[in-house]
């Protein structure tokens, strides 16, 4: 009966730590994590990689900028939806999400939205 009681209470502080660095708030300090998943993704820094793969079946994987480059597209559809993100302090525009998202993975330039 003990062994059962410790092992819920193991299992539920395993759950409040996930759900815990799922919705944390991440530092905006930069450290560039490069994963790979359906394609090349690019975060700010480890905590916003965590968040992403908190709840993504299959999880996305780290990986090198080198490996992760070599899947980054190289088109976007011509919608004009413009977006916006700031990368050290200065405001950038896209036409659309999809040239915010190939300009990350082929710089590694991280926005904060």
């Amino acid at each position: 009966m003990k062994l059962i009681w410790v092992i819920s209470i193991l299992f539920a502080l395993a759950l409040s730590h996930v759900n815990a660095n799922c919705s944390a708030d991440c530092p905006e300090t930069e450290d560039v994590v490069w994963a790979l998943g359906g394609g090349c993704s690019v975060f700010r820094n480890k905590c916003f990689f965590d968040k992403e793969n908190c709840y993504r079946k299959p999880p996305l994987t780290i990986t090198t900028k080198e490996e992760c480059q070599k899947l980054c597209p190289d088109i976007c559809p011509q919608i004009y939806q413009p977006v916006s993100g700031t990368y050290n302090g200065q405001v950038r525009n896209f036409g659309n999400a999809c040239e915010k998202i190939v300009h990350s993975c082929k710089t590694g330039e991280t926005f904060l939205d």
